[in-house]
């Protein structure tokens, strides 16, 4: 008994060691399904609530969105240990940041002696090996997320562990969780009325954006305005015009009709200002 003991307190040690999250409305003890078979027996000393401190112990402060937690324990012959733990935390959000923490610091450590990545077991799963402790106990973990929980299973046993006893535990875990619908909605209409805003957004910018072309097209194509010049004629040199009779020195006289200045001091004679004259 001291040697099935003995593998569920390492699997125990390993859920510790591995950084998780959950959530839903049935109690978090009652989301966690029983052992592959009846040779499996409750080991009591591993079984039962955890709260933050006693899974995180002093990063607890750095998890944020934990609600609760629960592990159960089971033993068998020879000398195996099987553990299933549970945790809640208060969105999907928050479960996937812990998953996502959890599979980094995994992925880089150098003590395990396998990682690798796990498909149809919820969202970003992953396995972790590792060697014999100083008991001799080899384990194998995998770590998984589904809606607002984070689920850790552990083997570990003196020879090689049963993987298929593994994966038969962590595939009916995963059946078991809830999927929070009213969050993923809320999520989801979320996101829709985001992209509708934006679609507006892209609208209003797209016209605004055109308006703007338009004005810099009809800008650069209208020609530049220049004072119209009034029906009489001048001489080559712009120094005369004709009055109908003779030629008048528009030196001293200013043609009849011809555009002025806005100030009036000037007039225009076709090509350039000319001073208008006094009088």
């Amino acid at each position: 008994m001291w040697s099935r003991a003995g593998a569920v307190g390492v699997a125990c040690v390993l859920l510790a060691a591995q950084v998780v999250s959950v959530s839903a409305d049935a109690l978090t003890s009652d989301l966690i399904p029983g052992p592959p078979d009846g040779s499996w027996q409750v080991y009591a000393e591993g079984t039962g609530a955890k709260t933050k401190d006693d899974i995180y112990g002093s990063k607890a402060s750095t998890v944020s969105g934990f609600v609760d937690a629960y592990d159960k324990s089971w033993s068998n012959d020879p000398a195996q240990g099987l553990v299933d733990r549970l945790e809640r935390f208060s969105s999907v959000f928050w479960a996937s940041v812990r998953l996502s923490e959890s599979r980094t610091a995994a992925r880089d450590n150098k003590s395990h002696s396998s990682f690798k990545v796990v498909s149809g077991l919820g969202s970003s799963a992953y396995e972790v090996t590792d060697p014999a402790d100083s008991q001799g106990y080899l384990s194998d973990t995998i770590v998984m997320t589904q809606g607002d929980y984070v689920s850790v299973v552990a083997i570990a046993a003196k020879s090689e562990p049963d993987h298929a006893t593994l994966l038969d535990q962590a595939h009916r875990q995963v059946a078991m969780i809830p999927v929070p619908k009213a969050e993923y909605n809320a999520i989801g209409q979320g996101i829709v009325s985001g992209m509708v805003w934006v679609a507006i957004g892209a609208g209003v910018l797209t016209m605004i954006l055109a308006a703007i072309v338009i004005i810099v097209v009809l800008r650069r194509r209208r020609p530049t305005l220049q004072p119209a010049l009034a029906p009489v004629s001048l001489s080559p040199d712009k120094r005369y015009w004709w009055d109908g009779t003779s030629w008048q020195d528009t030196s001293a006289r200013m043609p009849p009709g011809v555009p002025l200045s806005p100030d009036g001091a000037q007039w225009w004679d076709g090509v350039s200002w000319r001073p208008r004259p006094p009088g």
